[in-house]
């Protein structure tokens, strides 16, 4: 069961690159509401649940990168 807090960072949108899928995204100096892929260079940005970019990423990379990601203490 999950809790209440899980979920809720579960539905926090997150910001992504369309080019490589990179969660790098910072903000453009100087330009109001535009960011940019500190990987790639790409302006090309978007914005979804954490579960269906890593989705998206599967799909891309054949491998699920939060599973992969995931430490064991």
């Amino acid at each position: 069961m999950k809790s209440k807090k899980s979920k809720s960072y579960n539905d926090i949108p997150v910001y992504y690159c369309k080019r490589c899928l990179s969660l790098k995204i910072k903000p453009i100096p100087l330009l109001n509401n535009k960011d940019y892929c500190v990987e790639c260079g790409s302006a090309d940005v978007g914005q979804c649940s954490i579960e269906e970019w890593d989705q998206m990423y599967k799909k891309e990379y054949k491998k699920s990168f939060l599973r992969r990601n995931k430490r064991r203490y």
